[in-house]
């Protein structure tokens, strides 16, 4: 494919005014088009009237709605999404390998390595038999349950007027009209209704997200606009903690720990007079005790609502009584550590009624508190000595393929007796570099003595990203059954 009679035209969303100064002077010297901006409502301007053929957006943009525009984007218009990170930590891969498209770029970004990128986009355009123009000719499709909104001519102020409307709809007053689209009361989609009214009357003002299938179209019809899943955000009716309790799927079995921390829950927290709570909605931040005796072994995990974190002193007089009273009953219990996670977003209460032993859920403050429990036989970590005193061997098994790790990870040469740092704490430890470390024969990998901890924490995420993205394929197969 000959690419220089391609337009070569890039949008990128940053997160920073300042930031990929380098990658934008590379590209430009390429004789690249580029619009570089922070401004959701500025790029879809330059989006519908030069219509570029790649959107990079940054998923460690301030604000967090900017991680659905892949998606977004890519139902409503014919282009290239690449997604990005700015900030070398473990939450943005983590957010950067679930997003919705498979054109990622890990820190540090570099020009070379957006080039890398489009030529491979390229070249699955010549596996697939396609064509740049057809791939802009914005023919509507079904994928995943959710139908595309492409226009007839591909790029329209009315998709636009649509992303905007789905990423800020409780913005909208202050956001305005992108130019090209009606400014009358018939509003950007039509049938009547203005942008004020239909941000109120299509949308949860709260999670920005679509309501029911019947609130999304109140007048039977409203063309440009589908049904976006979020699995994440979705809203249900909520369950009190003393439904919870009657719900069959929270107590799969009932046991000494259930008993405990229940007791240790409800001995902790601090009830309030006040008649609103904070809810537990979409959570990413949860607390971890580490339960291991000789009967049972696992992860009692801690969300609270609206995402919070917890503090320390809260799940310390949790931890501290759970454990007593499991030795008061008899219970061998080892000393588990409590430690701060960082999961994927999910919907925690219905995650934990499903995969969970058990659920149970109480007011802190004010703000929903829910614990639930997760069996893990295996739940330390296998470690041995290595030939620095200062160093400990993992096993290669312990480590996961494309996920950031938490700990700097070392290779060690017998010939000199060195140790060559393999991949930095915070940097992703790829598949590919498993299989070929497999290859060559090497098990064994090194780290700190020191960082053992954070190995724990680092497996103890990763168990649970597991299950979670178990959780994720079951609702996406029910939502395309």
């Amino acid at each position: 494919m000959n690419q220089e009679t391609i337009k070569k035209s890039l949008l990128i969303i940053k997160s920073q005014p300042g930031g990929l100064g380098a990658v934008e002077g590379f590209l430009r010297n390429r004789e690249w088009k580029v619009k570089s901006t922070t401004n959701l409502k500025e790029a879809l301007i330059f989006l519908v009237q030069e219509q570029p053929q790649f959107v990079m957006v940054s998923i460690d943009h301030p604000n967090r709605k900017v991680r659905n525009l892949p998606k977004i984007l890519t139902q409503a218009f014919p282009v290239c999404v690449i997604a990005f990170a700015e900030e070398s930590s473990a939450a943005s891969y983590n957010l950067l390998s679930t997003c919705a498209t498979e054109y990622l770029l890990y820190p540090p970004v570099t020009g070379p390595a957006v080039e890398r990128t489009v030529n491979k986009y390229y070249k699955d355009l010549q596996t697939k038999g396609l064509s740049p123009q057809q791939m802009r000719a914005g023919l509507s499709s079904e994928e995943d349950g959710v139908i595309a909104i492409k226009g007839e001519g591909g790029f329209s102020a009315q998709n636009a007027q649509s992303v905007l409307a789905q990423m800020f709809s409780d913005d909208a007053q202050g956001l305005g009209m992108i130019p090209g689209t009606n400014t009358n009361n018939s509003g950007p989609i039509g049938h009547g209704i203005g942008a004020g009214t239909l941000h109120s009357r299509m949308f949860d003002t709260e999670a920005a997200t679509p309501l029911s299938s019947s609130l999304q179209k109140p007048n039977g019809n409203l063309p440009g606009w589908a049904p976006l899943p979020d699995i994440a955000t979705h809203k249900k009716n909520r369950l009190t903690p003393e439904q919870i309790e009657e719900d069959p799927q929270a107590t799969k079995k009932d046991s000494i720990i259930l008993r405990g921390t229940k007791e240790a829950l409800e001995n902790s927290c601090v009830k309030t007079t006040s008649e609103t709570t904070q809810e537990i909605e979409a959570s990413t931040n949860v607390a971890c005790i580490v339960i291991e005796s000789s009967r049972f072994s696992g992860y009692l995990v801690t969300a609270m609502g609206k995402d919070k974190s917890l503090d320390a002193a809260f799940i310390g007089k949790i931890r501290e009584r759970l454990f007593r009273f499991l030795r008061n009953n008899g219970e061998d219990i080892r000393d588990g550590d409590s430690m701060d996670l960082e999961i994927r977003q999910v919907p925690f209460e219905d995650w934990a009624l499903q995969y969970a032993e058990f659920l149970r859920k109480s007011i802190h403050n004010g703000n929903e508190v829910a614990m639930a429990f997760f069996p893990r036989a295996d739940i330390k970590s296998r470690h041995g000595d290595s030939a620095a005193e200062e160093m400990a061997s993992i096993h290669l098994e312990e480590l996961a393929g494309d996920v950031a790790v938490e700990f700097n990870v070392y290779i060690h040469l017998p010939r000199n007796n060195k140790y060559v740092l393999y991949t930095p704490r915070g940097g992703v430890f790829y598949h590919v570099q498993k299989e070929r470390l497999q290859s060559q024969g090497i098990s064994q990998l090194h780290i700190l003595k020191g960082d053992l901890k954070d190995l724990d924490k680092y497996r103890a995420q990763n168990f649970l990203n597991e299950k979670i993205q178990e959780y994720e394929e079951k609702e996406r197969a029910k939502v395309t059954a």
